[in-house]
């Protein structure tokens, strides 16, 4: 009786050309691919047949193997969307970027700023690098607060999962321009699997991909890049806080214990324009003990409740809401404190 031989092979030629052609036809794709790279999928194919009207034992072919491969896919996407105002001259103020892996496997991105890529437009300015250049979003709120992580290059690259995005903040100083200028800053990511970064989409790295398989270039070739701005708003803000005046206990103006200091705030705007959502915040130091109803801004005296008033006093800190604020304009700002 004749024999069934069912045989199996891993088609590893016809996996990386099904890639290619995926990503050849979605250039944009903005989500990762379904199955994780490093997955192993198994098949095994079973035939049963008769002879003579005699059923026979069934034949299975050998399980054929092979491991998915790891797409590389970067996605990034300025946040901000209109030119970010900033004095001029200005400090550390910040664009707004998320790089997502839409990737099908864990990947490791290497960033870098460029100050006003040529070619630079007539009246274009070039932003400096701020105190830090670049932050990386960490202490789960919205905006760039200084809390946030400080990036490292080689240290602590985002290391993102499949659909996993990292929030990022560009930081930059504006020089003294003309209002209106432009100034803009590209911000580029780059996968770190060696040889990744710029390839043609399509190549495939053998051995680099999670998992042991191939890593395969997307679309995007590994490597994206997207420009923000920012415009000089012709507005400058400058704040001053000073201790006013003392009251000891003793009628005179000794820094002791028991003695009431009068803390002056005085913000100051020069220029044209209106700055929006001004709001002071000031944290009491410590041994110290906020007075009571102290509150003055703007010549009126404030509650310290949140109500319908500008000022609160909550969790140990002074805040004024000053809404919408047109320059040239002054604002002072009094509260007092006791010297414990």
């Amino acid at each position: 009786m004749r024999g069934l031989t069912i045989s199996g092979s891993r088609p590893r030629s016809h996996a990386l050309a099904l890639w290619v052609l995926l990503f050849l036809l979605a250039p944009q794709l903005g989500w990762a691919v379904g199955t994780p790279a490093g997955t192993v999928i198994s098949n095994v194919v079973t035939v049963s047949y008769d002879i003579g009207g005699t059923s026979q034992p069934p034949a299975s072919s050998a399980p054929v193997n092979f491991t998915v491969d790891e797409l590389i896919q970067p996605t990034l996407t300025w946040q901000d969307g209109t030119p970010v105002a900033v004095n001029t001259p200005g400090t550390n103020d910040a664009l707004t970027f998320v790089l997502t892996n839409s990737g099908n496997g864990q990947e490791a991105f290497g960033l870098a700023r460029t100050n006003g890529p040529a070619p630079l437009p007539a009246g274009n300015y070039t932003p400096a690098n701020g105190s830090i250049s670049i932050y990386l979003e960490s202490n789960g709120t919205p905006g760039f607060q200084a809390t946030d992580t400080a990036y490292i290059p080689g240290t602590n690259d985002p290391n993102l999962a499949p659909d996993a995005g990292q929030t990022i903040y560009v930081i930059s100083d504006t020089p003294s321009v003309a209002s209106n200028a432009l100034g803009e800053v590209r911000l580029t990511a780059s996968s770190l699997t060696a040889g990744a970064a710029g390839s043609s989409p399509g190549t495939s790295l053998a051995g680099l991909g999670q998992g042991g398989g191939f890593a395969v270039v997307g679309s995007a070739q590994a490597q994206v890049s997207v420009t923000g701005s920012y415009i000089a708003s012709g507005l400058g803000l400058v704040v001053n806080k000073t201790v006013f005046s003392v009251l000891d206990p003793n009628g005179t103006a000794v820094l002791m214990p028991g003695a009431v200091m009068t803390y002056q705030i005085t913000a100051t705007l020069s220029g044209t324009g209106t700055v929006n959502n001004l709001v002071v915040t000031d944290p009491l130091p410590a041994n110290t003990t906020y007075v009571p109803g102290s509150i003055v801004a703007g010549g009126a005296a404030q509650t310290d409740a949140a109500d319908a008033d500008q000022a609160q006093f909550a969790a140990n800190t002074v805040s004024v809401s000053l809404g919408s604020v047109a320059a040239p304009a002054t604002i002072v700002i009094t509260f007092r404190a006791t010297i414990n």
